[in-house]
């Protein structure tokens, strides 16, 4: 079990030890991190993921990213394409309960038994930490402009510190709702709430918006490598740009060029490369039946999503719409009602001896430079050793003007905010690893 929090890391490995298997660990990780990281992932947010069942010779790609609001078209129209990546008209229609809900299909456990360590985490309070405190303090001014009276994650009276015990019951309540009502949690009281939020802030959102999710489950693509193939999530994920950047070339030659043009290859030439990008992240999860799994979920970015939260139920609001669309009437990416935005999340998946390695990480435009340079490391020899390895060398990324800046040079040591899981299964061996550079964790049962 590997995850993006130490808390959910150990929460997904209490699943797997009272009889659940990798979906259920994945799902009850995911959820608790809803709470351990509320500035990244949410049921506000999107799921994408990748998996293996237990003798498959395919990952499945599973992406759950809702559409363009019916009148987001039209207010980008009015506003001449010129609209804020946050704010009310930058929420999107939220995805998350109805991924959450498909993964935990696959497992043996109820919502409810998955949901409750999240639940009992909200309410009893969640230790904050460095880097919620971070974030929360990157984050106040947009907060702020949304909630000029504070809100749980960023009081009027002072910023939450290192150690605090956050006390989240909104959430909780929010989480509660999941469990009774699954993918469904839009379609009722919590509905009403987001769509009277959104719209008393100026936003187009509607309750019959928040209702149209539909969740794509089909193989994953694959490309060939020179150095054996890589499958990943499919469109609209960047996995078909993390596949591009590799197709049939070395792995371990692709650089900072090859990535660039992957990128603006998949977003015609509207490439945006912000630095702050901190708004997801990742749970991965393996079981000795050779189930695997991994899941990138997200508020889209920056952190703290639209800023828009819902009171009553401490639900941050999604900026997927804001930053995934591209406001020009022509382009393949525009805001049609119901079209789904380009997302940075994806997930790749290589073949092992006798099984399969997964991985994932969160970083906006940075997941796919990172994962080519951890892809170069561990294709073709997915062993423990090797995923250590790849997990602790010196990353680079591209900054906003699409120039490399490495670690130990433009960036500190371990400067990056990469924040990879990956797990391997290989018969009846299962590994898993986690990135050192910010709170993730590995943890074996």
């Amino acid at each position: 079990m590997s995850a993006g929090s130490r808390t959910a890391a150990a929460i997904g490995a209490a699943a797997l030890l009272d009889g659940g298997n990798a979906f259920d660990a994945a799902v009850a990780a995911a959820l608790a991190e809803t709470v351990a990281l509320p500035s990244k992932c949410g049921l506000a947010g999107d799921v994408v993921a990748l998996c293996v069942t237990a003798g498959a010779d395919t990952p499945t790609s599973v992406v759950s990213i809702g559409g363009a609001s019916e009148g987001l078209w039209q207010a980008a129209q009015a506003a001449g394409w010129d609209l804020a990546a946050t704010g009310p008209l930058a929420v999107g229609v939220p995805g998350a309960p109805a991924g959450y809900a498909r993964l935990a299909d696959r497992g043996r456990m109820s919502l409810q038994r998955l949901a409750a360590p999240a639940i009992d985490l909200a309410r009893r309070g969640v230790w904050w930490s460095p880097m919620n405190a971070l974030l929360e303090q990157e984050s106040r001014d947009l907060l702020h402009r949304y909630q000029p009276g504070g809100c749980a994650y960023s009081p009027v009276d002072g910023a939450h510190r290192a150690g605090d015990l956050v006390i989240l019951p909104g959430l909780a309540r929010a989480l509660q709702e999941f469990v009774t009502r699954g993918p469904a949690l839009f379609d009722g009281p919590l509905g009403d709430a987001v769509v009277s939020r959104v719209q008393n802030a100026g936003g187009v959102l509607t309750a019959a918006d928040l209702c149209s999710v539909q969740v794509d489950e089909e193989p994953a693509h694959r490309v060939q490598t020179a150095a054996g193939p890589v499958w990943a999530t499919n469109a609209p994920t960047y996995g078909p740009a993390l596949t591009h950047s590799l197709a049939g070339r070395i792995p371990a030659q692709v650089g900072p060029g090859d990535v660039r043009e992957s990128l603006a290859a998949l977003t015609a030439g509207k490439l945006d490369l912000p630095s702050r990008q901190e708004g997801t992240s990742t749970v991965a999860a393996v079981d000795s039946d050779g189930n695997a799994v991994v899941v990138v979920h997200s508020l889209s970015f920056p952190q703290y999503g639209s800023g828009l939260v819902v009171g009553g139920y401490d639900l941050v609001l999604s900026n997927r719409a804001g930053r995934g669309f591209t406001f020009e009437p022509d382009h393949a990416n525009s805001p049609l009602p119901g079209r789904r935005p380009l997302t940075t999340l994806h997930a790749w998946g290589v073949q092992a001896p006798k099984g399969w390695l997964l991985g994932a990480t969160p970083g906006g435009h940075h997941q796919v430079p990172w994962n080519v340079q951890v892809l170069a490391q561990v294709i073709g020899d997915p062993a423990e050793t090797t995923m250590a390895a790849a997990l602790t060398d010196g990353r680079w990324q591209l900054d906003a003007d699409g120039v490399a800046q490495r670690e130990g040079r433009e960036l500190a040591e371990f400067g990056a905010r990469s924040s990879h899981t990956m797990v391997l299964t290989a018969g009846q061996r299962c590994a898993a690893a986690a990135d050192p550079r910010w709170d993730g964790a590995a943890v074996a049962v």
